[in-house]
This record gives structure tokens, C-alpha cells and sequence, in this order.
């Protein structure tokens, strides 16, 4: 009787050791952030450790870390129940992915209210807290717009997505920017039609800001920073400028961000050329995850926007919309107000209309078919006649047209500006005549110089092309 009792008293400490041996292992695993390795041995403790608030846990943190974030929810709730604090947290992270503002500050104040028992700090909750009251306020002024088509993508290949208008400029990488310009460090490039200005962002030190520079008569002016507010204390990333030269649009961490990065807008005041106070845009096109690079095209009627808040490995979700003219939102009593918020459907906001056609016509006009209709007509040679930027063999020869559409746009407005001085000389007393024959002379040497430099780049194209 001894003897058995002997025996089953070593099989029990022996399974006890086993036990502690793997749970070792899936700890030491865990610690390292290899939360897939340490998925299956979890698991395996809470089969024989059911009611172990811990292993709950560190079980649901696995989960929620490999993606399994619906998996992970009843595990928090078995550790929160086992009095497990910081189940709480995520608990609020995955009621705020959700659009459920109310639970997620529930939770929250369920995790404050324990580590303040525990006399811990509670640092980690500001952050997040703040987030979930800035959605509270948001989500009540959600925009009503109608999202034609949406489409997941490479994450690096996103900007191909974009199958915007010439009139909009173009956007892509750090290669648009002109040579002499320090390419490191940079994102996304934003080059107005004209080619005569861009946008970037540049990671300085620990921040990324948004320059801009100007293309001059004798070449690009100096790099910009662009007013730190834009920044709002995080990083400025993916500018967008609207046709009006005024309107910016860009992503941004910062403060007001609900989570990640979201999209701002802001506009350049005319007179000081200082950019105002940016405003966030608000839901749909932010959520609790990383959204930017929207841009609208007015060509088309059509915008499109970035966004990761579908969670699809390796691949974001880019929406294409329609602009309003005024913003209209929906209304805050909406009973699906989070759904709209969060683009659950997007056909939902097609309301009982068919908006194929539209989107099969936005995607058929490529940027492509855009750049084959007739833009100019310059006679390279032998009868050759280029109409489009496609026609251009060399990119040395397609740069230099750019740059003799801006400076034939210039010699035009300074031949308007001075017919309209002769016509005022014309009327002047004898005082303000001196005056204006000094400025027309100047314009017209100014024209004179022109004239030379516009027949000068012709034929350097020509010889570019020729070659």
C-alpha cells in the first residue's frame, strides 16, 4: 500500500515538473516577443491549468499579438475575472479597434482603478485615453460620402493605385526630386502639373517634417521646412496640395491623432504664406489605425484615401470617393453610425443607387490614356511633331519640355502685363508715365531675354531628341 502510494506521489510531482518545465519554455518565449512559438505551448497550459488568471493572459496577449484579436477577447475576460489588471488594457484596445468608445473607457477605468489599488503608475492609460475621448467627440460628426470602390494593394506598390488626372500633379518617391536635393530619409514626393513645385517629407532627427521647394528662372530654390505645427508633436508625412496651390492635405501622428497616423487638412494663408491652424478631417477616413495619402482629383470628381484598418497582411485598402462640395455628416443618433465610421460595407453608402459604371470609368481612364491627349504641339524634326510627354525618348528631353511650358506660361502673362502697360501709359498724366516707361522698358528687356531663352531650350530638346 506504501509502495503504490509511493509511486503515485512520484507520477504527480513528476507531471508537476513537466508541467513547470513547459510553462518555463512558453514564458521564455513570451518574454522574447516570439508570440507565435509561444501560442501552442499556452494553449497547452490552459488545458491542464484552466482557471490560472495568468496563463489566460499570457494565452490571450498571444493571440491578440498573432493576429487572432476575436480569439484573444475571452481569455482577457477569464484573467480580468482572476483580477489580472492589465487584461483590462487590452480589453479596451480591442472594444476601441471596434468603435465601442463606451466599453473601451469602462475598461480603461477598470485598469486605472487597479493599478492605483496596486500603487503602480498609470502613465500607459493617458495616451490611450485620450484617444478614445477624441473618437467619443468624432464619431458624432462622421462625414456622409459615397465610396465607389475599394481595392487592397502591396503595401509598396500603394501609390500605383492612385490613377489620378495630370491636372493633379503626380506623386511617388524619392527619385521626383531634383538632382542637388538630399534624397535620404525621404518619402513620399508630391510635384505640382507644372513641375515648378514639390512636397516631400524628410525624416529629421527623430521626426519627419514636410519641405517644399519652388522651381526659379536660374532653378530650384532652397528647401523649406514647413511650419512645426503641422507636426502637432509626431511626425508629418504624405502631402498632397490641391489645384488651388492653397489646400494641403498630409498624414500626421500627433496629438490628435485617434490612433496612428490620421489625415489632416490645413491651407496656406495668401498674404503671410504661413499655413493655418491644421484640422483633423475626422471619420471615415480616420480610424483607429494608420490612414493617409488622400488625394482628390478634381478632373475626375474623385478622391482616394489609404488605410490599414482592414488588417490584411502586407497589403493596405485604398477608397475611392466621391468628393462634396460642402461637408455634410450623418447623423450622430445614426444606429449605425459605427459601421458607417468604420467602412464595414462600403456599398452601404451607395443607399439603393448603382455607382459600377462610375467606378469602371474612373479606373478605364488611366493616367496613361491622360497623357495621350494632345498637351502641346512641339516640331522636334523632319516633320516629327510630339503632343504628349509620352512621346519624349529621353527623360533629359521630357524635363526640359516641362521647363519650356513654364517659361513659354511666363512669357505669355509678362506679353498681357505689359499690352496693359502701354494702355495705361497710354492714359497717364506726365508723372505716372515716367514711371511706367521705366517698368515697361524693364518688361520689355525681361521679354527680349525670354524670347532668347525660350528658342535656346527648343533647341536643346531638339538636340536631346535627336540624339
Amino acid at each position: 500500500m506504501k509502495a503504490r502510494f509511493l509511486l503515485l506521489t512520484i507520477a504527480m510531482l513528476g507531471t508537476t515538473m513537466m508541467w513547470s518545465a513547459t510553462l518555463e519554455q512558453a514564458k521564455s518565449a513570451y518574454n522574447k516577443g516570439d508570440y507565435a512559438k509561444a501560442l501552442p505551448m499556452m494553449m497547452e497550459q490552459h488545458k491542464k491549468s484552466p482557471k490560472n488568471g495568468s496563463v489566460c493572459h499570457w494565452l490571450g496577449v498571444c493571440l491578440y499579438k498573432t493576429g487572432e484579436v476575436s480569439k484573444s477577447k475571452e481569455y482577457f475576460e477569464l484573467a480580468a475575472s482572476r483580477n489580472v489588471a492589465e487584461a483590462n488594457r487590452y480589453l479596451a484596445l480591442i472594444s476601441y479597434d471596434k468603435y465601442d468608445f463606451d466599453a473601451a473607457e469602462e475598461y480603461l477605468d477598470k485598469y486605472e482603478q487597479a493599478l492605483t489599488k496596486a500603487k503602480k503608475p498609470t502613465d500607459d492609460i493617458d495616451s490611450l485615453r485620450r484617444c478614445v475621448n477624441k473618437a467619443k467627440l468624432m464619431i458624432d460628426h462622421v462625414e456622409k460620402i459615397v465610396i465607389i470602390d475599394s481595392v487592397s494593394v502591396d503595401r509598396d506598390k500603394f501609390l500605383n493605385a492612385y490613377n489620378m488626372s495630370r491636372g493633379c500633379g503626380s506623386i511617388g518617391n524619392a527619385d521626383m526630386l531634383p538632382n542637388g536635393f538630399d534624397r535620404k530619409d525621404v518619402s513620399t514626393v508630391y510635384a505640382s502639373e507644372s513641375g515648378e513645385r514639390m512636397l516631400w517629407s524628410k525624416k529629421c532627427g527623430d521626426k519627419s517634417y514636410i519641405f517644399e521647394s519652388l522651381r526659379l528662372i536660374n532653378g530650384w530654390d532652397d528647401a523649406t521646412k514647413l511650419d512645426s505645427r503641422l507636426n502637432d508633436d509626431g511626425n508629418a508625412v504624405f502631402p498632397f496640395l490641391m489645384q488651388d496651390g492653397l489646400t494641403l492635405y498630409y498624414a500626421c501622428d500627433g496629438n490628435g491623432s485617434i490612433g496612428g497616423y490620421d489625415i489632416y487638412m490645413t491651407r496656406k494663408d495668401m498674404e503671410s504664406g504661413e499655413y493655418y491652424m491644421p484640422q483633423n478631417i475626422g471619420m471615415p477616413y480616420n480610424s483607429p489605425y494608420d490612414d493617409y495619402m488622400l488625394v482628390i482629383d478634381e478632373e475626375k470628381n474623385v478622391g482616394w484615401w489609404a488605410t490599414d484598418r482592414n488588417q490584411i497582411p502586407g497589403k493596405i485598402t485604398i477608397y475611392t470617393f466621391i468628393p462634396n462640395p460642402s461637408r455634410v455628416n450623418y447623423s450622430s443618433d445614426d444606429t449605425d453610425i459605427a459601421s458607417r465610421a468604420a467602412v464595414k460595407r462600403y456599398r452601404d453608402t451607395w443607399e439603393g443607387k448603382n455607382y459600377s459604371a462610375i467606378a469602371q470609368e474612373v479606373n478605364s481612364l488611366s493616367t496613361n490614356a491622360l497623357s495621350s491627349i494632345k498637351e502641346f504641339a512641339f516640331s522636334v524634326y523632319n516633320g516629327v511633331v510630339y503632343h504628349s510627354f509620352s512621346d519624349f525618348k529621353t527623360p533629359a528631353g521630357a524635363q526640359m519640355m516641362e521647363e519650356l511650358l513654364v517659361m513659354k506660361k511666363r512669357f505669355d502673362g509678362n506679353q498681357k502685363r505689359l499690352s496693359q502697360l502701354r494702355k495705361q501709359y497710354e492714359n497717364a498724366s506726365a508723372s505716372e508715365q515716367k514711371t511706367l516707361r521705366s517698368n515697361i522698358l524693364q518688361l520689355e528687356n525681361a521679354i527680349d531675354k525670354s524670347r532668347q531663352d525660350i528658342k535656346w531650350m527648343e533647341n536643346s530638346i531638339r538636340k536631346a531628341e535627336r540624339n
